[in-house]
């Protein structure tokens, strides 16, 4: 008998969370039967348009401002209409509904992945929700040690007996590397892979492709992903065009196949001030791309080698990484020691059998 599990979330389209979602819906086995709701969402697009066009059940829903009474009563039909047997909330916004079914559906087991902290710690009434709420949660995930840790930190009262870490996960076999490898002595070409938020901080990628290009090192940064708002989006596009970068900064907005986004850089670089696990890194890594990362908890615990971090304090710090790779006489093309790390600890199957476990 499959296990009936709905996944409950805000939005279905942007990043982290929704890469682990496709991932759960693309590599899930015969013991599982997932569901996939989304109340921050008008229309299907992006990775939830991918997991329905696989043929699983997404539903949509535009919840109204504050507690929405209405989307309570949706979920309450969905869940008898399905069987549902287990909720899977992802980040803080969903915990409170799935608190409330509970209560409706004593039986229904909860789980919860947190993906990141920074967002709901800054208020002190929501880390008192998030403790009081632990003890309806059967399963806590964080996914890499320093969320735990922070959970930990900053929500004391946590039920610490349902907290455990899993892993983000990649699929090994579909990122490998490329055989057409870049010779640095002619371009530095460099590949991001991020939404566009304050959080991923890609001006400082920007602006470090604008020092390259005045110190007269040849360099192009492919970035995937997409924002929120065009307003954002266009803060970016408007410093390439004020900086003259059209030639060295190409976006290329959302992909839904990040791999083909990866091959067209040697370099991954993230500059982010705050990741939970990094899913985008762990595919460049399985890649075997050199990576250089800002110097943050999880990009340090995921490369476990501090010679791939650059303080982005330092608006320079990433540039002289750079140019120094660029200018370096015995530059390696591979990494294969990254992979290996991945393959050790970041699998998908890894990843998959966890949750089933837990579910």
């Amino acid at each position: 008998m499959k296990k009936r599990v709905l996944h409950l979330v805000e939005y279905l389209y942007l990043g982290g969370i929704e890469r682990l979602l496709e991932q759960l819906a693309i590599h899930s086995n015969d013991h599982t039967e997932l569901h996939f709701f989304t109340y921050e969402t008008t229309e299907l697009k992006g990775i939830g348009k991918e997991i329905k066009d696989r043929g699983f059940p997404v539903t949509i829903y535009k919840k109204s401002a504050g507690r929405d009474w209405k989307l309570v009563a949706s979920l309450i039909d969905y869940i008898k209409k399905n069987k549902i047997e287990a909720i899977h909330t992802h980040d803080f916004g969903p915990i409170e509904y799935a608190v409330i079914l509970k209560m409706r559906f004593p039986f229904i087991k909860l789980i919860h992945t947190q993906h990141t902290m920074h967002h709901f710690v800054v208020h002190k009434h929501y880390r008192w929700f998030f403790q009081f709420a632990s003890y309806f949660y059967s399963s806590i995930i964080g996914v890499s040690q320093f969320v735990v840790d922070g959970i930990i930190k900053d929500c004391p009262l946590t039920n610490k007996s349902a907290l455990t870490v899993i892993y983000n996960g990649v699929d090994i076999e579909l990122f490998k590397k490329t055989t057409d490898v870049n010779n640095y002595h002619h371009q530095l070409k460099l590949v991001a892979v991020a939404r566009i938020s304050n959080e991923k901080n890609l001006l400082y990628l920007f602006n470090t492709v604008r020092l390259l290009k005045l110190a007269k090192v040849p360099v192009v940064l492919h970035h995937a992903g997409t924002g929120k708002t065009e307003q954002i989006i266009n803060v970016l596009k408007n410093y390439i065009k004020e900086n003259q970068l059209e030639n060295e900064i190409i976006m290329h907005g959302f992909c839904n196949d990040a791999k083909s986004i990866l091959d067209l850089g040697d370099i991954f670089v993230s500059s982010s001030k705050r990741e939970g696990h990094p899913v985008a890194l762990i595919e460049a890594m399985s890649c075997e791309k050199l990576c250089f990362c800002s110097d943050i908890p999880p990009h340090r615990e995921t490369l476990e080698d501090d010679k791939y971090l650059y303080d982005v304090e330092d608006e320079n710090a990433l540039f002289h990484l750079l140019k120094n790779h660029y200018e370096a006489k015995n530059a390696k093309a591979y990494y294969p020691e990254l992979r290996d790390l991945v393959v050790k600890n970041y699998s998908i199957d890894k990843m998959v059998t966890n949750y089933e476990n837990v579910y």
